[in-house]
C-alpha cells in the first residue's frame, strides 16, 4: 500500500457507537468518570491504570488517544452503548503495518460495561471492518495466559490461538514477568 487508509473515525454496530479522533472529547467528562471508577478492577491488566492513576492522567490519556496527528501506528476507539450514551470500553488498534496490512489488537472494558457482550460485538465488527475494507491480512492479539476473561472474549470472535510467548513482557504493574497467548486471525495471502 501506497498511501496511507483512511479510517473510519465514527462505526456503529448493532448497539455500540465506536468513535475515535476529536470527536471523543465532546464526551470527555463521561470517559474521565468511568475510568476513575474502573482504574482499580483494570489496573491488573492494562499498565497506564497503574501509578496513581487519577484525573490528571485520564484526561491526558484521552487527550493523547485522541490526537490523530499524535502517532500514525495506532488508533484507539471509545465506545459507548447507542441507549444510553454510556461509555463502556475501549478498543485500540495499534503497530499497524500497512506493508501487509496487519495491527495488533487490545480492549478494555469500564466495569459498568462488564458482562453484556459489549467487547465481543464490537470486536467482531471491527474485525470484520478492516479485513473487507482494507484488506486486512492479520489482527493479533496478546493477552496475559491468566486473563481468562479477555481469553474468552478473543475466541468467542474467532481469533485462533499461535501459541504460548514465555516470559514475552511484565505484568501490568510491572512487578514480574509473563506469559502470553496469541492469537490471531487472518485471511487468505494470493500471490500473483
Amino acid at each position: 500500500m501506497n498511501k496511507e487508509p483512511q479510517y473510519d473515525l465514527t462505526l456503529e454496530t448493532p448497539r455500540l457507537i465506536l468513535m475515535a479522533g476529536e470527536q471523543v472529547l465532546a464526551n470527555k467528562k463521561t470517559i474521565t468518570d468511568e475510568l476513575l471508577n474502573s482504574a482499580d478492577s483494570l489496573k491488573k491488566w492494562v499498565s497506564f491504570f497503574n501509578y496513581n492513576f487519577d484525573k490528571a492522567k485520564a484526561t491526558e490519556f484521552i487527550d493523547k488517544t485522541t490526537d490523530m496527528s499524535y502517532n500514525k501506528q495506532f488508533l484507539r476507539y471509545f465506545m459507548f452503548d447507542k441507549e444510553t450514551n454510556t461509555f463502556v470500553g475501549s478498543l485500540v488498534l495499534q503497530d499497524i503495518d500497512l506493508r501487509l496490512p496487519s495491527c495488533e489488537i487490545g480492549y478494555w472494558t469500564v466495569v459498568s460495561g462488564q458482562g453484556k457482550g459489549y467487547m465481543t460485538e464490537a470486536i467482531q465488527y471491527i474485525t470484520r471492518y478492516l479485513i473487507d475494507t482494507h484488506q486486512f491480512a492479520r489482527i493479533e492479539a496478546y493477552i496475559d495466559v491468566k486473563n481468562v476473561k479477555s481469553i474468552e472474549t478473543i475466541e468467542r470472535c474467532s481469533f485462533e490461538r499461535e501459541g504460548t510467548l514465555k516470559n514475552s513482557d511484565l505484568s501490568a504493574d510491572q512487578s514480574k514477568l509473563i506469559n502470553e497467548a496469541l492469537y490471531a486471525i487472518t485471511t487468505p495471502v494470493y500471490f500473483k
